[in-house]
């Protein structure tokens, strides 16, 4: 696994003479703002709570003077994005009642990156059409960050074949493969960038496994790592182009997953994918507003 995204980074100040003009560099250089670091209210006290009944966005406090007020974000995804297992609570909702941004939520349980071409009762499934047809997001808004969800749903056994592969450069949205996840990953970086402007975060679950207390079956925690993985190379791709795009990784992250122990991790979370409201406030919420506080700096 990765080193967290957090670790703390300093700024030597020096003093040099450039060649050109006998200009020197300023002697005193402003020193790199500090991270802010996620702060975990992981307590013991919380197991005499029911995780879901005992936390709402209603009942949070908001935090006074947020650099995150006033901030709109949107969120495209499927039941993690929702809040399948927290009555439709999930960290947008808990940033947004924390810190006084605005979280829009275009999420639908049980879709898919990859666009199937099928439909069900809530409208179309695939992440692609949503965001494209969706009345959710305001095409003239300006949205400070787009954070869509790396579904798992794009890693169940009868998907594995539908990944794709990584296109080559930067081609124009019309052009990906939106019937694979890689080529719907690349659309959304290319419908975002081209329609709001504004940086693109991809985000996945926290680590789970094929074995141990953290394990899932289907999908298999490998499968979805390798999946994460792959978008994780997608957004290299982008970068190194000079696009502001990153993927908010919890998956690879050690600093994360070890934040709580099996114990509290069984009580806040309703299986390996999906968090409990007390999962989201005090687990998951802290680390999406610590990493936006300190790209939007």
């Amino acid at each position: 696994m990765k080193k967290t995204m957090f670790a703390a980074t300093a700024l030597c100040a020096v003093l040099a003479i450039c060649g050109c003009g006998g200009k020197t560099t300023p002697p005193n250089p402003e020193p790199a703002p500090e991270p802010v670091l996620p702060q975990y209210d992981i307590r013991e006290g919380h197991f005499d709570m029911d995780a879901n009944a005992d936390f709402s966005v209603k009942t949070v406090q908001k935090r006074e003077n947020s650099p995150l007020e006033g901030k709109l974000f949107y969120f495209l995804g499927s039941s993690v994005t929702y809040g399948a297992a927290s009555d439709g609570e999930s960290m947008a909702d808990f940033l947004a009642a924390l810190t006084g941004c605005t979280c829009v939520k275009e999420a639908v349980s049980g879709t898919t990156i990859f666009d199937d071409g099928k439909t069900d009762n809530t409208g179309t499934k695939s992440y692609t059409r949503r965001l494209t047809q969706s009345t959710a997001f305001d095409r003239s808004a300006h949205p400070d960050a787009f954070i869509c969800q790396i579904s798992t749903n794009d890693a169940t056994n009868d998907r594995l074949g539908m990944r794709g592969e990584i296109s080559e450069g930067i081609p124009a949205a019309e052009e990906y493969d939106r019937a694979t996840t890689l080529g719907g990953v690349e659309f959304i970086l290319r419908y975002v960038t081209d329609t709001w402007g504004c940086p693109v975060y991809f985000y996945s679950g926290a680590y789970f496994g094929d074995e141990g207390s953290r394990k899932n079956a289907n999908p298999k925690g490998s499968e979805y790592g390798k999946l994460v993985a792959q978008v994780n190379d997608v957004v290299k791709k982008w970068q190194a182009a000079g696009y502001d795009v990153d993927v908010i990784d919890l998956y690879n992250d050690e600093a994360f997953n070890g934040a709580v122990t099996d114990e509290y991790y069984k009580w806040c979370t309703s299986d390996p994918i999906h968090p409990k409201k007390a999962g989201y406030l005090n687990w998951w919420t802290p680390y999406f507003e610590a990493f936006l506080i300190n790209r939007l700096k």
